[in-house]
């Protein structure tokens, strides 16, 4: 079976791919805000049969002074293909192997079995993920929800904690916060703001997503959530809080309203994304939602003799510039250098 390859743009307008927007991360709304930000060189490989497209995936491929490798797909929490058996599969990662020899392969796969089967794919790691069913009543969602989760909605009221739907000013000041947390708790670059704002033009412009932000009794901004929405799923893509006010539980009200905000639009399931094994307390905080949880699976193939790039210059440049006392601007600064590497 012959496997053939486009530049993403091009199969877009010359193939009918199926089902495109079956999660977030393979939708073009979300893979054109990635090649706005960061210029992604996005390729399709598909196989046809009586003339249709059968099977695909959509990747990336990277190339740069850290490494070489093929990644299904670059800045995604997940990219599940499209591909209709094990054969298909099979032929895709060959043509890969053939067109790449020298580049490793990733693939970081939720929902398709089929992947996991190939013998030259490795587990490489594994992160959790929650989806909630938000298609009950309200109030049977509720219910649902831990007592400490419905304890801290409570006190998040009881504290005078306000929360609205962000305008474009609210979105400077969710990033502003985000960085402040990336950089002092976490000592990790924020993605840069051009990535925030071609999400605003390409979802919350269109009315296809919201920032929803949180402001204490004062008005001050304490928290912020951006949701997105694709097919009948609104995905918590994006969360930031205030360290200082954690007491006032402003990511249980603003995740609260998120559901509300799911059963407002008609939609069926919250994505609440990925989180590493060792962040125990988002898990857990993602647990007393009531969520369901199962894993990513992320999976690779290294050609014999390659050298896995241990990002050291990235890790002395990340540490210096969020070192503390360091301004932020010098954050943006470097997350605007580093991040495209990050693929």
């Amino acid at each position: 079976m012959m496997v053939k390859t486009l530049p993403y743009r091009e199969a877009l307008k010359k193939l009918r791919l199926p089902n495109p927007h079956r999660n977030l991360f393979s939708s073009p709304d979300w893979l054109n805000v990635l090649d706005k930000t960061y210029r992604l060189k996005l390729f399709v490989k598909y196989i046809e049969r009586d003339g249709q497209v059968v099977s695909y995936v959509i990747y990336s491929v990277v190339k740069n002074f850290l490494e070489w490798k093929i990644c299904v797909c670059s800045y995604c929490d997940y990219c599940d293909a499209d591909v209709q058996t094990i054969t298909d599969w099979q032929n895709i990662f060959n043509s890969w192997r053939e067109e790449y020899p020298q580049y490793r392969i990733a693939v970081r796969n939720l929902r398709d079995p089929l992947v996991r089967q190939l013998s030259d794919l490795k587990i490489l790691s594994k992160e959790r993920f929650h989806s909630l069913d938000v298609r009950d009543e309200l109030d049977v969602i509720w219910k649902r929800t831990n007592d400490s989760f419905k304890s801290a909605v409570k006190q998040s009221q009881k504290g005078g904690v306000m929360v609205k739907r962000g305008d474009k000013s609210d979105l400077i000041n969710f990033f502003q916060l985000h960085l402040r947390l990336r950089k002092n708790k976490y000592r990790l670059f924020p993605q840069p703001f051009r990535f925030f704002n071609n999400i605003w033009e390409q979802y919350i412009d269109k009315d296809q997503g919201v920032l929803l932000s949180a402001y204490d009794a004062g008005g001050r901004f304490i928290g912020g959530n951006v949701y997105l929405i694709c097919g009948n799923t609104l995905y918590y893509k994006f969360n930031t809080s205030d360290i200082r006010e954690l007491k006032l539980r402003p990511n249980n009200l603003l995740f609260w309203e998120g559901i509300k905000f799911a059963k407002e639009r008609n939609l069926d399931y919250l994505d609440l994304g990925s989180s590493g094994y060792h962040q125990e307390g988002l898990i857990l905080f993602k647990n007393h939602t009531g969520a369901h949880m199962e894993d990513i699976t992320h999976l690779g193939y290294a050609p014999p003799d390659y050298k896995y790039s241990r990002k050291i210059i990235l890790s002395c440049i990340t540490k210096f510039c969020t070192m503390p006392g360091m301004p932020g601007v010098v954050v943006r600064m470097g997350s605007n250098i580093i991040y495209p590497y990050l693929a």
